[in-house]
């Protein structure tokens, strides 16, 4: 299924008859914290033999409504979020756009729209600080209350700590940002993926020997601009290697992408649909006044990647089928 395919975008007609679990929230990043409500759902779905749903909303309300750390720069958001949706195994995701009427709702005005389009759901599942209505007056409790004025099954699920901090967006944000992808990880439960087609280059890498496939990557909260270990997942096959995120500044790009050059030599290019997990950050993006210098650096680059493979292969044992 194709992420455009899993997307609903709620407007003022729609209406979706079908027996469905909503999981409500904006879930950016996909931590664990968001897979324990999803997998809530799930199982509240398979009790009511309905079938589980995300409903979340763009753009992030900070966008929107004056907050006092500014707007929030997501990790994922539009059809990428949708990725990390299907992965979670839900059916399908319901988009609502977050705007000033929608933001002045109350609370009771939300929980009759979502009568209204889905006249038969069966549950909602949240994480325990969700909040909602204008001005945020709405939370937990207030939904367990309209819950069961309406007919619906409510949880609220707990959140979950590592470190003794509560896994939340705003720490996996703060680790993307550092570069700490092994945080990232621990608190996401998988490595920070980006997702999408392959597309044609200028044929530098190949010209210098080191061909790469470039993946283009510009989301708003954004990793370093750097060297990375990463694998790349085409199908069902994984493929070590050593990639370049930025703007390549030796060549004077300036949209950024991921290139990845393999370990081994592969048949596929252009149009490939691909995810490159980004494991370990090697170094920063540097601008290099001669081809010789980069392919210098680019050979200790790949010596590095092949090091933190071999370690992590030591550690924790081959990779798996998928990460």
């Amino acid at each position: 299924m194709r992420n455009s395919d899993l997307v609903v975008k709620l407007d003022s007609g729609t209406v979706f008859k079908r027996p469905c679990v909503l999981a409500v929230g904006i879930f950016d990043g996909m931590h664990i914290g968001h897979m324990r409500v999803v997998k809530t759902a799930r199982r509240l779905a398979e009790k009511f033999g309905a079938i589980p749903c995300v409903l979340t909303f763009s753009p992030h309300p900070s966008h929107v409504i004056p907050m006092h750390k500014g707007s929030v720069k997501m990790i994922y958001d539009g059809l990428l979020r949708a990725e990390t949706f299907r992965r979670s195994g839900v059916s399908l995701v319901f988009v609502k756009k977050f705007d000033r009427r929608f933001a002045a709702m109350s609370p009771e005005s939300f929980a009759k729209m979502l009568r209204r389009v889905f006249p038969n759901l069966r549950g909602i599942v949240t994480g325990f600080n969700f909040v909602f209505g204008r001005g945020a007056e709405g939370d937990v409790s207030t939904l367990r209350e309209l819950s069961e004025k309406f007919g619906w099954a409510y949880i609220s699920v707990g959140g979950i700590f590592r470190n003794g901090e509560r896994v939340s967006s705003t720490r996996l944000r703060n680790a993307l940002s550092a570069g700490d992808m092994a945080t990232y990880a621990k608190l996401a439960g998988c490595p920070y993926m980006a997702f999408g087609n392959i597309v044609g280059g200028r044929k530098i890498g190949r010209k210098i020997g080191f061909p790469t496939l470039n993946l283009p990557w510009a989301p708003e909260c954004k990793p370093p601009y750097g060297v990375y270990a990463v694998v790349l997942e085409r199908g069902n096959r994984l493929y070590k290697g050593v990639a370049n995120y930025g703007v390549s500044p030796t060549f004077g790009k300036t949209e950024p992408s991921i290139e990845t050059n393999l370990f081994e030599p592969v048949c596929f290019g252009k149009g490939s649909k691909v995810k490159v997990s980004l494991l370990k950050f090697l170094r920063p993006e540097e601008r290099f006044e001669s081809v010789e210098e980069l392919k210098e650096r680019i050979s200790k680059d790949k010596e590095a990647a092949r090091a933190f493979f071999a370690r992590r292969k030591k550690m924790w044992g081959p990779l798996p089928q998928r990460l």
